[in-house]
């Protein structure tokens, strides 16, 4: 290959054969992954120990309709990671359908073809 044609090659070639793109993929859709863990843990905690304590007293523990600090905190944290996790799979949505035109999760079906002995793209 010329020195032309590599000049003249686009972005998106250029990531789409280094395997670039399908690596940042993968790092966005993990990183979306984590952060939803993150977010939706504490809430999960907070309901299973409700339900735990309830039936543990055979009706419904008091709780008070003020958010005490923590719990606004907590709130904050949350939908923080939420945030997070929607903008990290926009993030990997959007270098998909620019590079490889189709969902991350396909993108990464087909770029898999690669470690076999196929072409990605």
């Amino acid at each position: 290959m010329s020195s032309v044609e590599t000049v003249n090659r686009s972005l998106r070639q250029v990531l789409a054969d280094s395997q670039v793109a399908a690596l940042s993929i993968a790092v966005l859709l993990l990183w979306s992954l984590d952060a939803t863990f993150q977010g939706l843990w504490d809430p999960a905690y907070r309901v299973a120990a409700f339900l735990v304590t309830s039936i543990a007293i055979w009706g419904v523990p008091y709780h008070s309709l003020q958010l005490t600090a923590a719990e606004r905190f907590s709130l904050l944290s949350t939908f923080y990671f939420l945030y997070s996790a929607i903008g990290s799979l926009s993030a990997a949505w959007l270098l998909s359908q620019w590079v490889y035109g189709v969902d991350p999760f396909r993108s990464l079906a087909i770029c898999g073809s690669k470690l076999t002995g196929g072409k990605c793209a």
